[in-house]
């Protein structure tokens, strides 16, 4: 055999990019957002969110969060406060454990805000509470600034919570 041969000269040679590193970034990108639609997916209770009247509504700026829905039942009134798939009464007793349970947060994540989302058909009366129980926790959690809440409501031309 000749030397030439043992050291590949006259063989084609084979050039091309290794694929590898690119499709596992692909596939982790995947994986990473199927799990992040389903964690914002435990988050949505179908509500019916008021429209804007003042066209200047802004998307609350992007911070840690906590939401609080307010849903109704088919009759529209309210049933409960849900907080992270807890459900929270809206008597005295519920409320000052839902509270208790933002107060807890708020302690651990210094600049958290909660986004507030009622269904249209709930009266003001009964979400008036909810923003109370939100305060008293901010005060609980030695924040004299007080917590801020964040109303959601439906914007028309998007179709989206904002």
């Amino acid at each position: 055999m000749s030397i030439a041969s043992r050291l590949g000269v006259g063989r084609p040679v084979r050039t091309g990019a290794n694929l590898t590193p690119m499709i596992d970034m692909t596939f982790l990108l995947v994986v990473f957002f199927i799990l992040v639609s389903r964690i914002t997916s435990v988050e949505q209770v179908p509500l019916d969110l008021p429209s804007p009247s003042n066209p200047a509504a802004n998307p609350a700026p992007e911070a840690p969060r906590l939401v609080a829905n307010v849903p109704a039942d088919e009759e529209g009134e309210a049933i409960a406060v849900l907080l992270d798939q807890r459900s929270y009464r809206l008597d005295e007793s519920g409320l000052d454990d839902f509270t208790r349970t933002v107060a807890g947060r708020l302690e651990a994540i210094p600049e958290l805000q909660v986004n507030l989302r009622a269904d249209r058909r709930i009266p003001y009366e009964i979400v008036e509470p909810v923003m109370d129980a939100l305060a008293r926790a901010g005060a609980l959690a030695g924040r004299p600034e007080g917590v801020r809440v964040n109303l959601v409501i439906q914007t028309e031309e998007r179709g989206e919570d904002t």
